[in-house]
């Protein structure tokens, strides 16, 4: 029987990743690569038009509409919600992996790992399959047992406190969830609250210590 290789579309900002998973991927005669891009924009934009398998894309792209990540999987669902999703990243943070597992996506793929684990991810999103690396894996195992403080934010207060360790301000923020000024500020008064933060500073520090800041 003849294996059909998979409709992947690939998707990163950097063109040194692109050349390797796309690398990884056919060379593995596990995919067929029918499409690329390098912003968010252009991800949403291609996957109307071109009908594909699985996507395999990097969890933040700058340059788009949407700039982050949770919104930009968000949207993938909303418009896709049947399409098999893989991410690869850089983070080191449990509680956003959580959030991105919590969009249906079904394969996490660390970049420092060997990229010839991205076959074995595409295969197990298409038929509904969690792959998640060793290392993340690992990390989310220890935050699952010892219960870490982002365990104390809501899904929003989370996405409020990593925008504004990126440099947005509340005004931006507000203006990108539809919400008003005032929501998006008690927004974050109760995650510095909860978390025990007196400043921006330390904002800023606890999102870069605990792997926010990608």
């Amino acid at each position: 029987m003849n294996f059909q290789p998979l409709r992947v579309f690939l998707a990163d900002d950097h063109p040194i990743v692109l050349i390797g998973a796309r690398a990884a991927l056919e060379q593995s005669r596990t995919a067929t690569i029918i499409g690329e891009a390098r912003s968010t924009d252009e991800v949403i934009r291609e996957l109307s038009r071109l009908p594909c398998d699985v996507l395999v894309t990097d969890f933040t792209m700058p340059g788009g509409e949407l700039d982050d990540g949770i919104g930009y999987l968000r949207v993938v669902r909303e418009t896709h919600p049947a399409l098999p999703v893989v991410v690869m990243t850089m983070m080191a943070n449990p509680g956003i992996m959580e959030q991105i597992l919590s969009l249906g996506v079904l394969g996490l793929v660390d970049k420092a790992d060997d990229l010839e684990l991205l076959p074995l991810a595409v295969r197990s999103a298409v038929v509904g399959r969690l792959f998640v690396s060793k290392g993340l894996r690992d990390l989310l195992s220890i935050h699952r047992t010892s219960g870490g403080t982002q365990d104390k934010l809501s899904p929003r207060e989370m996405e409020v406190v990593r925008l504004l360790a990126a440099g947005l301000g509340v005004n931006q923020i507000a203006e990108k969830f539809g919400k008003s000024i005032k929501t998006v500020s008690r927004q974050k008064m109760q995650a510095m609250r909860k978390l025990g933060l007196a400043n921006n500073v330390e904002l800023y520090q606890y999102a870069r210590e605990n792997g926010m800041i990608i």
